[in-house]
C-alpha cells in the first residue's frame, strides 16, 4: 500500500530535513522551499496535506508570499488539507490563516509528536472527503447528465435541442454563458450523447493552472524537460484519446499557448515538453468561456484564427435570472433528491419558493446550489424558509422584479429600433448598439424578435 503524500513548504533547509527524517517511514515526504516549487510539486503530486511556513521567500519577514500560496492552493486543490507553520509570537497570524481557509496550525520549534497527531487527524478528513467525491460521482454516473441539467424554460428547451443535433457532430463547440451556469455540464452532455461516449471525458481550466505549467498540463512532458519533472507525464490531450476534451476558461490561455493548441487542432498531433516526437491524438474540443472573446480578440489577447477553429458551432448557455421558473424547479429537485438519498421529508416553504423566484441569482445555478446545500445541512426544522437560504429580508423583490422588466422592454424597443434603422441588418444593428454579432443574436432569441421582419421591401 502506498504511503500518504505530504509536502513540507520551508526554506529553512534544517527544517525540512529534519521533518523528513521523522516523518518519512509512515509518508512520502516532498520538499519546496518556496511558493512556485510549492505549486510546481501539488500540480504533479497532488499531496493529501500540505505543511506550509508563513515566512516564504521573497518576503521572509511577514506572511504576504504564504497567504498567496495558501490561496492558490485552496483555490485549485480544494480537498488537499494545509495546516501552516508559525513562530510561538504569531498566534493572531495563524488565526488569520485558518480565517483564510487552513486547516490547522502549529508553532515552531516543531514538536514531531503533535505533528503526527494533526497528520493523522487532517488525513482522515481529506479520505473521508474522498469517499464523499466517489460517491457523488457513482450517483452522477447513475444519473447522468440528463438528471442534472434541469429546466423547463424556452431558453433551456432550444438550448437541449441544439445540444442534440451537434452532439453527433465532431465539430468544435464554443460554449458561452456566465460563471456558474453549468456550462461544463453541457459539455459533458455533448460526450455522453455521441458516439465517443464509451471514451474519455477530460476538462482541464485554463484560468486555474499557472501559465508555467499549462502546458505541461495540456500536452504533457519528457522526463527531464525540467526541474522537478522527474518522470514522463502524459497531458491532458493525450488522455482524452478516443473521447472528448474540455478546455474551460479557453479565454484565460496565453498567447504562446493558444499557438500550440492552433496547430494541434490543425494537425490533430502533439509534441510533449521536452519531446521531439510527433503523437496523434484523436479528440474533439469542446471549448468553454465566460468572456466575450470578440472583445478579447480586438484587445488582442486572443487569436482570431484560433476563435474561428473552436467556434465551429456555439451554444449560448443563458444565466439562470433569464430562465422563468427553473429556479423553483432546480431547488424543489435538489431537495427531493436529498430526501431521497438521506430519508428526510425537508420542504421549502412558499415564502421560500417566492424569494428564489425572485432573486436575481448572480452566481446562477452554482449559487443556488450552495444555498441549498447549506440549507438542507444547518436547516433545524423540515422547513426551508428564505432565513435559511440568507434570501431573508429581501421585501424588495418585486421591486427588482419590476426593474428587471422594465430594463428588458427598453432593451427590447431599442434592438427593434437599431434593426428598424439599418433594414434588418444583424451586423450594422450590432455596431449600432455596441456589442458583438453573437450578443446581439442572443438577444434576438431572448425577445423573440426577427430580424428578417424589419428588412426593407
Amino acid at each position: 500500500m502506498s504511503k500518504p503524500k505530504i509536502l513540507i513548504v520551508d526554506d529553512e533547509e534544517s527544517i525540512r530535513t529534519q521533518m523528513r527524517w521523522a516523518l518519512s517511514a509512515d509518508y512520502e515526504v516532498l520538499q519546496a522551499s518556496n511558493r512556485a516549487e510549492a505549486l510546481s510539486t501539488m500540480a504533479m503530486e497532488e499531496p493529501s496535506v500540505v505543511l506550509l511556513d508563513l515566512g516564504l521567500p521573497p518576503h521572509t519577514d511577514s506572511s504576504v508570499e504564504g497567504f498567496a500560496a495558501l490561496s492558490e492552493i485552496r483555490s485549485r486543490w480544494p480537498i488537499t488539507r494545509v495546516i501552516v507553520v508559525t513562530g510561538n509570537d504569531e498566534h493572531d497570524t495563524a488565526l488569520d490563516a485558518v480565517s483564510r481557509g487552513a486547516h490547522d496550525f502549529f508553532a515552531k520549534p516543531v514538536e514531531i509528536a503533535d505533528l503526527e497527531v494533526l497528520l493523522r487527524r487532517n488525513l482522515q478528513m481529506v479520505e473521508l472527503e474522498r469517499e464523499n467525491l466517489r460517491l457523488r460521482k457513482e450517483i452522477e454516473e447513475r444519473e447522468g447528465t440528463e438528471g442534472r441539467i434541469l429546466g423547463t424554460s424556452r431558453p433551456m428547451v432550444e438550448l437541449m435541442a441544439m445540444v442534440d443535433k451537434v452532439a453527433h457532430s465532431e465539430a468544435p463547440v464554443l460554449i458561452t454563458g456566465e460563471s456558474g451556469t453549468g456550462k461544463e455540464l453541457i459539455a459533458r452532455a455533448l460526450h455522453e450523447r455521441s458516439a465517443r461516449a464509451r471514451g474519455p471525458f477530460v476538462a482541464i481550466n485554463c484560468g486555474a493552472i499557472p501559465e508555467n505549467l499549462l502546458e505541461s498540463e495540456l500536452f504533457g512532458h519528457e522526463k527531464g524537460a525540467f526541474t522537478g519533472a522527474h518522470a514522463l507525464n502524459k497531458g491532458k490531450v493525450e488522455y482524452a484519446d478516443g473521447g472528448t476534451l474540455l478546455l474551460d476558461e479557453i479565454g484565460e490561455m496565453p498567447l504562446h499557448l493558444q499557438v500550440k493548441l492552433l496547430r494541434f487542432l490543425q494537425e490533430r498531433t502533439i509534441e510533449r515538453v521536452g519531446g521531439h516526437n510527433l503523437i496523434e491524438v484523436d479528440v474533439r474540443v469542446v471549448s468553454a468561456t465566460n468572456i466575450d472573446l470578440h472583445e478579447a480578440i480586438l484587445a488582442k489577447t486572443f487569436r482570431e484564427d484560433l476563435f474561428f477553429r473552436l467556434n465551429t458551432v456555439q451554444l449560448h448557455l443563458p444565466p439562470l435570472r433569464e430562465r422563468s421558473n427553473d429556479a423553483a424547479l432546480i431547488a424543489n429537485t435538489v431537495v427531493q433528491r436529498y430526501n431521497g438519498q438521506h430519508g428526510t421529508k425537508i420542504t421549502l416553504t412558499n415564502e421560500a419558493f417566492d424569494a428564489i423566484s425572485a432573486y436575481e441569482w448572480p452566481g446562477n445555478v452554482r449559487e443556488l446550489l450552495n444555498r441549498l446545500n447549506r440549507a438542507l445541512i444547518v436547516a433545524g426544522g423540515e422547513r426551508i424558509t428564505p432565513a435559511d437560504l440568507e434570501l431573508a429580508g429581501r421585501d424588495q423583490a418585486p421591486t427588482i422584479f419590476d426593474l428587471r422588466t422594465a430594463r428588458e422592454r427598453v432593451e427590447r424597443a431599442v434592438i427593434i429600433k437599431a434593426l428598424e434603422k439599418n433594414g434588418g441588418n444583424i451586423s450594422r444593428a450590432a455596431v449600432d448598439l455596441g456589442t458583438s454579432r453573437p450578443t446581439l443574436h442572443h438577444l434576438l432569441n431572448k425577445y423573440e424578435i426577427t430580424a428578417r421582419e424589419y428588412t426593407r421591401a
